[in-house]
């Protein structure tokens, strides 16, 4: 399935996520949301990439269906890959 098929992902989402070597829904499936931000971020350090919106594409809601402290969570799981 296309990434832009999924709920979030627009057609520069998709665009960054692609280059970072995430083709399809099921492998941004496969990585989850916070490593598939960590890998976007890697090739577009400048990049804006928001984890509610691939935690959301994931689970098939919108972006602000994510509770505060699930995106907490998400951050804290995405800060420890940063520091990794």
């Amino acid at each position: 399935m296309r990434l832009s098929n999924l709920v979030n992902i627009g057609p520069k989402m998709e665009e960054l996520l692609i280059s970072a070597g995430i083709h399809d829904a099921e492998a941004l499936k496969e990585l989850g949301a916070v490593k598939a931000a960590y890998q976007v971020r890697k090739k577009h350090p400048e990049s804006e990439i928001r984890l509610a919106s691939l935690e959301g594409a994931l689970r098939g809601t919108r972006w602000h269906n994510i509770t505060e402290e699930e995106r907490s969570q998400l951050e804290v799981e995405y800060e420890s890959l940063m520091i990794g």
